[in-house]
């Protein structure tokens, strides 16, 4: 753990329906597991996913699923180390049960993941990224809005994406990030289990609007 380490706070939208979860809420959900040859092949366990991967299918009802399981599996994120480009980037992944983003024909699918990192050199933060949709943003520290010290990030209505101020239809996305609603500054991070390289799909949508690879699984993301 770094002394210096700057945890990002999170400011949800006042409109916003789901909050990240841990992964365990996929088994207590409960997810079945789709193989390769398309057939159910029973629930899934973070601990005995198949090597070739597959997709997790979630039940009906997402928000209704979320709110049964955020009590237990709430504010929970993860945390990893990664060093490139001459920096030790600290990351910080959150896990949604659903992405109710509608864009044109696409972006609504089940399972999320997003994150946010902040690059150290030594033990002094330089600069931010943030994950948003198919692309990212980023910031030199300097740059960032902070409060006590830490970096603040806006978390856009139902695509999660991530912001440096609020927005209101922001882009070609169309995101609303007002951070009135709920201030996630209290988090557990946890460290990414095996099921982080996991190769297949976390979730069972496979069209224009695709579940998440795992964290490990997205290449230079």
């Amino acid at each position: 753990m770094w002394v210096n380490e700057r945890k990002p706070i999170f400011l949800l939208d006042s409109d916003e329906k789901f909050q990240p979860l841990a992964v365990e809420s996929v088994e207590a959900a409960p997810a079945t597991l789709v193989g390769l040859d398309e057939k159910e092949q029973g629930e899934i366990a973070l601990d005995a996913l198949p090597p070739d991967g597959g997709r997790m299918n979630f039940p009906p009802s997402p928000e209704v699923q979320e709110l049964r399981l955020r009590p237990e599996f709430g504010r929970v994120g993860y945390r990893r180390e990664l060093v490139g480009g001459g920096l030790t980037w600290i990351q910080y992944w959150f896990w949604y049960l659903h992405n109710p983003k509608q864009i044109l024909v696409a972006g609504v699918h089940e399972g999320d993941w997003e994150f946010v990192q902040v690059g150290y050199g030594g033990q002094t933060p330089v600069c931010v990224t943030v994950s948003r949709h198919r692309t990212a943003g980023a910031r030199m520290w300097w740059e960032v809005e902070r409060r006590e010290g830490r970096p603040v990030v806006y978390v856009a209505r139902d695509s999660h994406a991530h912001y440096f101020e609020p927005v209101r239809e922001a882009f070609e996305w169309e995101d609303d990030a007002d951070g009135r609603g709920e201030s996630l500054d209290e988090i557990e991070w946890r460290p990414f289990g095996d099921w982080a390289t996991w190769p297949g799909l976390w979730g069972n949508s496979t069209g224009l609007g695709r579940s998440p690879q795992s964290p490990g699984s997205q290449g230079d993301r």
